[in-house]
């Protein structure tokens, strides 16, 4: 049974058939407890109010599609009309999704998407080419664009983190101006958890402890990474960046051993899918590339191949601008 959920409902007009009026939804992230999905719920049910729709928030307190998929069953026979959900292992969690749409429940994946077939919206934060971009030139500008480095990422199972690693190599080998620069490793630990992170940083340095920088294209790992570092004295050795949440980051920034990472706001993700979710519940679009959808106070968002929906763009933090952001 789903536990350790939170729910928030609201009056107001659904603003056409099938949408609003108490209908329920449920959000499901990777896992509960961190900024980014917390934020995203806060997005989502700041529109879901204005609507009128019931929305809860719940899920694994760590990474496991298999819990991901109780979650799923028991939001069906809860009698949720919408799942948003962020994937932890897309070919695990997509039969019940099916099942889901097979029984008229409109789903909705963000920030980690399921495969094609168990949703008809993907709403990513900012798309795969620009972050696999920030990234080499947040570390590229701090090591001259030149030097080894290496990838502390995500679960390999993680769709959104494959994407992006993907992305960055195909970089590395096509753009004259990362020539100089060479991935040695990508790893994936076993897990989301910080405990892991922290365990794999260790190791990487450990192992290759003549590269000049990390990547972490995941708010735990990288802040784990910059722990680390910072730990062990090495701010001025190591280059940490990567996708990290301005909060947790904070105290990494202002003490200078990190420079630069990137983020976008996991609100306006939440706040996209939710209008995705409503233009859905109502017929407005189905998932077809192309269709358009309009979310109050936030802009118009045209549907994309396969799906997707961008919600971007990232946003690059350094010393000069992370007071402003409290996302």
């Amino acid at each position: 049974a789903a536990c350790g959920s939170s729910s928030s409902g609201g009056g107001g007009s659904s603003g056409g058939s099938g949408g609003g009026s108490g209908t329920k939804l449920y959000m499901i992230p990777k896992f509960t407890g961190i900024p980014p999905f917390t934020q995203a719920a806060a997005g989502a049910r700041q529109m879901a109010t204005n609507w009128g729709y019931k929305l809860t928030y719940g899920g694994p307190t760590s990474a496991s599609a298999t819990q991901q998929v109780s979650f799923i069953n028991t939001a069906v026979s809860s009698g949720n009309k919408g799942i948003f959900l962020s994937a932890d292992d897309p070919s695990a969690v997509t039969p019940a999704l099916k099942r889901a749409q097979q029984r008229g429940v409109k789903v909705v994946s963000f920030d980690s998407d399921t495969l094609p077939a168990g949703r008809s919206i993907f709403v990513q934060g900012a798309n795969a080419a620009s972050i696999a971009q920030t990234e080499l030139n947040m570390l590229g500008s701090q090591i001259g664009y030149s030097g080894s480095f290496a990838i502390l990422s995500a679960q390999a199972t993680d769709t959104n983190q494959v994407q992006w690693n993907n992305v960055l190599k195909q970089d590395l080998k096509s753009n004259p101006k990362y020539k100089n620069m060479h991935l040695v490793t990508i790893v994936n630990p076993p897990d989301d958890g910080t405990p892991s992170a922290v365990q794999y940083a260790q190791s990487l340095l450990k192992e290759h402890p003549t590269i000049k920088g990390i990547i972490a294209p995941t708010t735990v790992a990288v802040a784990a990474a910059a722990q680390v570092v910072k730990q062990q004295g090495a701010c001025s050795k190591y280059v940490v960046t990567g996708l990290g949440d301005p909060q947790q980051m904070k105290s990494y920034v202002t003490s200078g051993c990190v420079k630069k990472f990137a983020l976008w706001s996991f609100s306006k993700e939440g706040q996209v899918a939710m209008c995705a979710m409503h233009a859905l519940q109502t017929g407005s679009i189905s998932g077809k590339q192309g269709e358009k959808f309009t979310c109050p106070k936030v802009g118009s968002f045209t549907v994309g191949s396969n799906g997707t929906v961008t919600a971007g763009p990232a946003v690059v933090f350094s010393k000069a601008n992370l007071k402003a952001f409290t996302f």
